[in-house]
């Protein structure tokens, strides 16, 4: 049985050698996923970074890693399946597309989980932090109860969120997920998170979360936020997690959650450690 990898490559880096370095073998040929198999597809449509998947092609075919390369077009893909190949795709959106189209009822299909960009599945995905659990001492006992107890005053039907800062001064402010222009707003004209699963969208929203609040609240005051520590009753949202980078947070704790993008990554990237709190 012979074997390809098949790939959609928008751009060539360091990733996408890795990758087809790691599934060459002698004989082994490689086809760049060409447009008409994913013309349909709305979020590669918008990719305005692809190069032409012919320039790709040759430029992978320069590398000498594999014994063919070339575009996979619909004729060529169906060519693949009669002949039983087995194949090698990265773990992504268009892939499985491709393979349920073409490969899964006839070849072999084996996914590969590496990295190569932000596909529309990666996107949605929810992670569990990579973080150390520590128990509540007494060091952060007075946030973590400021922070749940504004988290019990929300009046947010769906998730009720509190976080509470102490500033390098000692100073501790707390706040809560609260709807703007007014808290009771969702239930005067509806809750358009009602319309969304949770993870997805959550920028789309009448509500400001807990953390922007109290980066906002403190920067409108004049009070510097570097070195602060930081408590959250759930993993902080990434437009969250980009503002507590920015605001010189130290360190982060966090009850419940999940991380969603790159939200983990951007606080690791400024030096926040980062804790979940049992």
């Amino acid at each position: 049985m012979s074997t390809a990898v098949v790939a959609y490559v928008p751009v060539l880096h360091e990733g996408y050698r890795r990758f087809f370095e790691a599934h060459a073998a002698p004989g082994t040929d490689a086809y760049v996923i060409g447009p008409a198999l994913y013309e349909d597809y709305r979020p590669l449509a918008k990719d305005v970074r692809a190069l032409d998947a012919d320039l790709v092609a040759k430029a992978v075919a320069a590398w000498d890693v594999f014994a063919h390369v070339e575009v996979l077009t619909p004729e060529r893909a169906t060519a693949l399946a009669e002949a039983r190949t087995s194949l090698v795709m990265p773990d992504e959106d268009v892939s499985h597309q491709v393979a349920d189209r073409y490969f899964v009822q006839r070849c072999e299909v084996r996914f590969d989980t590496v990295f190569l960009r932000w596909d529309r599945r990666r996107t949605l995905r929810l992670e569990r932090p990579q973080v150390p659990t520590v128990p509540i001492e007494s060091a952060i006992a007075d946030i973590q109860g400021a922070a749940e107890a504004r988290a019990a005053q929300s009046i947010d039907w769906w998730r009720q969120v509190g976080a509470a800062m102490r500033l390098a001064d000692g100073e501790i402010r707390a706040a809560a997920n609260v709807h703007d222009p007014h808290p009771l707003s969702p239930y005067v004209s509806g809750d358009p998170r009602s319309n969304l699963y949770k993870g997805v969208g959550y920028e789309l929203s009448t509500a400001t979360h807990a953390e922007a609040r109290l980066i906002a609240e403190a920067a409108r005051e004049g009070r510097s936020t570097e070195g602060a520590v930081l408590y959250v009753t759930d993993f902080p949202c990434p437009p969250c997690a980009r503002l507590i980078a920015a605001a010189g947070v130290s360190r982060l704790y966090y009850r419940d959650g999940y991380a969603v993008l790159d939200g983990e990554a951007i606080l690791r990237a400024a030096g926040v450690d980062i804790l979940q709190a049992a």
